[in-house]
């Protein structure tokens, strides 16, 4: 399955942005929608359920500077679509006419970013004052600020903000990761994590991210993306962005490994470690148990004196004691580290 068919029938509120667009084709008369991720295949899919609706209906499909800035309107839908209308200046303005006269009423017009001119804009407002429904339809978007400030009579204006969250992308980039099957559950976990707070918004770049080089070479792989997108140039070139996201995602990934690797020395050890036992560390902090111990005690307290059981243990020990100061410290773990720690996962 493709990323935008998963992007659309998945993803939350993507899928919900489309079932209200939906809605509001079915009920409305004009549809006013900011310009979204995947928003070809947004059409693609939207036509095809207009059809469904009304199979009689024309969809025509533009850009809105495509008109040029010298064309009216208005003068053009008619002389277009209705030459032989009886139109008078005193019967008000030709989009007026148009919407009371049902000129329109066997076609949609999906006209994209139409805040590039705005007299799409105006013209829109004007035909839904005036139109009815089942008389036509406009399909307009735009791209940044709203064009609206607020609702008009006849229009559903939907914002792309008020359906999308972070949890959206994180979906979505786990849906990406997951055909990397070689990968542990704990890895695709992680580069879920960076391709999903990296890429924002922008599904594409989540899907260029939702690969095993992020998680060995992350600054390497955006470098590469760089030409394809600015996003990744400016995290390159910010630095701090991306190690803050790094370090949370090794957060949430490997500390609960340290910490059961914790438990896993507390129950080899534990006779030993609790002959060491009650003492208070140097933070006046009792010990009473081993569960009470702390990497940290643990090797001052026993195992720089003792050494260890095996060589293995030795270097778990090592490498997770070290990765939990750094992490604790706000130190993000280099790729050999995080693999070596994810190695570990399915031991304890």
């Amino acid at each position: 399955m493709d990323q935008q068919t998963i992007w659309w029938n998945f993803i939350s509120g993507a899928a919900r942005y489309f079932h209200d667009a939906v809605a509001a084709v079915e009920s409305g008369k004009v549809l006013l929608i900011e310009e979204v991720p995947y928003m070809d295949h947004f059409f693609l899919l939207l036509q095809d359920r207009i059809r469904q609706w009304d199979s009689s209906l024309h969809i025509e499909n533009f850009y809105a500077e495509s008109w040029g800035e010298n064309v009216a309107i208005g003068e053009t839908l008619m002389n277009r679509y209705a030459p032989q209308s009886d139109f008078h200046p005193m019967d008000g303005s030709r989009i007026e006419y148009i919407a009371k006269h049902h000129l329109l009423a066997d076609r949609a017009f999906i006209v994209r970013d139409a805040n590039l001119r705005m007299e799409w804009i105006d013209t829109a407002v004007e035909y839904a004052k005036f139109s009815t429904m089942r008389n036509g339809l406009f399909i307009l978007t735009y791209s940044g600020a709203a064009p609206l400030a607020q609702s008009r009579k006849g229009i559903t204006m939907l914002r792309w903000e008020a359906y999308f969250t972070s949890y959206d992308m994180q979906l979505f980039a786990s849906y990406c990761v997951a055909q990397r099957q070689h990968l542990s559950l704990v890895a695709r976990d992680y580069i879920t994590l960076l391709a999903s707070r990296i890429a924002g918004t922008n599904p594409d770049l989540c899907s260029a991210l939702a690969t095993e080089e992020a998680a060995l070479d992350l600054r390497g792989l955006l470098l590469r993306l760089v030409p394809d997108h600015e996003e990744a140039a400016r995290l390159v070139d910010e630095g701090m962005p991306l190690e803050q996201i790094v370090w949370e995602a090794q957060i949430q990934t490997i500390f609960p490994i340290i910490e059961r690797i914790r438990r896993s020395f507390i129950v080899r050890y534990g006779t030993a470690l609790q002959g060491m036992l009650p003492l208070r560390d140097n933070f006046d902090r009792e010990l009473q148990s081993p569960q009470d111990m702390e990497f940290r005690h643990m090797w001052y307290y026993y195992f720089k004196s003792n050494g260890f059981g095996n060589a293995e243990d030795e270097n778990t020990f090592r490498l997770v004691y070290d990765a939990r100061n750094d992490l604790a410290h706000l130190e993000p773990l280099d790729s050999n580290q995080v693999m070596k720690i994810f190695a570990l996962n399915g031991r304890v």
